[in-house]
């Protein structure tokens, strides 16, 4: 155990306005008020939260933003010119203490950079027929859950077959009313089964909005293979 008289930070005794003793079950952050919140603007304050070694890094949770920071760091390095990165350099050094490359990164993550982010691979489908309503209305599907923030278009696959032709599932931007600005999956053989992609522009939450004929349909699995920021 350290005593608050043994850790200090720019002469602040860590541990000292919050508790007798730093455990090992605690962690603090040191910050600057900034005049709000009835802090004084320029005066040290320090925050204490609870530490945790979470179970395991690889969760399913994570997965979207592990893939969207692989697919910011493939277009730094890939995608931008000598000439772009310079920008990003400059806006970094004016007081912002960090590098150009972890600014595109930060801003990158919360999706204020054009790029497509691959799912990866998944090991089964999103959405199978028994998840959808099937009654030729349209209804909302919230993607929250696979795709994170700051994405604003999904690419979806369908995997579909009915017995008849012409059995449609169409997608549209969640909020919008007319018939002309959709996408969409259709039966065009009997018995065959079809595999086909479409781009579905998403709301700031991720959710699109779908409609399935109400028909006897004999496979309608849905996946999402990325997104757009």
């Amino acid at each position: 155990m350290l005593t608050p008289h043994n850790r200090f930070y720019k002469g602040i005794p860590l541990g000292f306005a919050v508790r007798n003793q730093i455990g090992k079950d605690k962690i603090f952050r040191v910050r600057k008020g900034n005049g709000y919140y009835d802090s004084v603007e320029g005066a040290a304050y320090q925050d204490q939260y609870n530490y945790f070694v979470p179970l395991s890094i690889n969760n399913t949770q994570s997965e979207p933003y592990r893939r969207q920071w692989v697919a910011a760091v493939h277009k730094w390095k890939f995608d931008l010119t000598d000439a772009q990165k310079k920008v990003f350099n400059l806006r970094a050094q004016k007081g912002m203490h960090m590098s150009g490359f972890n600014l595109f990164m930060r801003e990158a993550m919360k999706g204020l950079i054009d790029m497509f982010v691959d799912r990866g691979d998944p090991t089964s489908y999103d959405y199978a027929q028994t998840d959808l309503t099937i009654d030729g209305a349209w209804h909302d599907m919230s993607l929250s859950g696979i795709v994170p923030a700051g994405a604003k278009a999904i690419l979806l696959e369908g995997d579909i077959e009915a017995s008849s032709v012409g059995y449609n599932i169409k997608f549209r931007k969640n909020g919008n009313t007319n018939t002309i600005n959709h996408a969409g999956m259709e039966t065009l053989r009997n018995n065959e089964e079809r595999h086909r992609t479409a781009i579905v522009a998403c709301d700031e939450n991720r959710v699109i909005e779908y409609k399935v004929d109400n028909q006897t349909w004999t496979t309608l699995n849905l996946v999402i293979r990325g997104w757009f920021t």
